[in-house]
């Protein structure tokens, strides 16, 4: 079926904060990106970063064309791809609903790097960051065994903390957060980012699925 073929389709049913439960209706879809995905990653990025990142980033950058920003980055990224980066996109009824972002052997000491990981807003805690996250494993220990793996997440964002930690996540160091596009402009202060790791793929196995997204 090719790279861009379906390769994880699972059903889940989460459990919310408040004890109730969502359910991702039908079988969410797990497969490798194309070109044409540019456009639906850019515009769940830009939502995710708008929801989740105020008060991180500067009001000025995601008020402004932060879409075409987006766009310009995932264009470039999934038509020149490289061979050590893979991006998955999760699809509900055919439609992207989330992806993540892999760079191998990012770090001599960590691993692979999950360089991004959102998931649009309806499809929240329905266990969609949990599959990707999966999928995501999987191919890292096929592609690089024994590699650990590790992402970056910004200190405010409790809830992705939370989540990573239910996910049998490390929190390790901390340190100042980069700026998207390199420009300072682009921060709102001095925001801090904590390394979260797993010293191997296996821990953030299926059955370690704890339902925190």
């Amino acid at each position: 079926m090719g790279r861009c073929a379906l390769i994880s389709k699972r059903q889940h049913m989460i459990a919310t904060h408040n004890g109730e439960s969502k359910h991702a209706e039908g079988d969410v879809s797990i497969r490798l990106s194309q070109a044409s995905d540019a456009p639906a990653i850019a515009r769940i990025h830009t939502d995710s970063w708008r929801r989740h990142y105020r008060g991180m980033y500067s009001d000025r950058f995601l008020d402004g064309d932060l879409y075409a920003d987006r766009l310009s980055v995932w264009t470039e990224r999934l038509t020149q791809a490289a061979p050590d980066h893979f991006t998955l996109v999760a699809e509900h009824h055919g439609l992207p609903v989330g992806f993540a972002h892999v760079a191998l052997a990012a770090d001599p000491t960590w691993g692979a790097l999950v360089e991004n990981l959102h998931v649009e807003r309806s499809m929240q805690r329905t266990g969609v960051g949990s599959v990707l996250l999966d999928r995501a494993a999987s191919i890292i220990a096929e592609r690089q065994p024994g590699s650990g793996i590790f992402l970056w997440v910004l200190e405010q964002n409790e809830a992705a903390i939370a989540f990573y930690v239910a996910r049998q996540g490390t929190l390790r160091d901390r340190e100042q957060s980069s700026a998207p596009g390199k420009d300072p402009r682009n921060l709102h202060g001095r925001p801090m980012r904590i390394r979260v790791t797993w010293s191997h793929p296996e821990l953030l196995s299926p059955a370690r699925d704890l339902g925190a997204d």
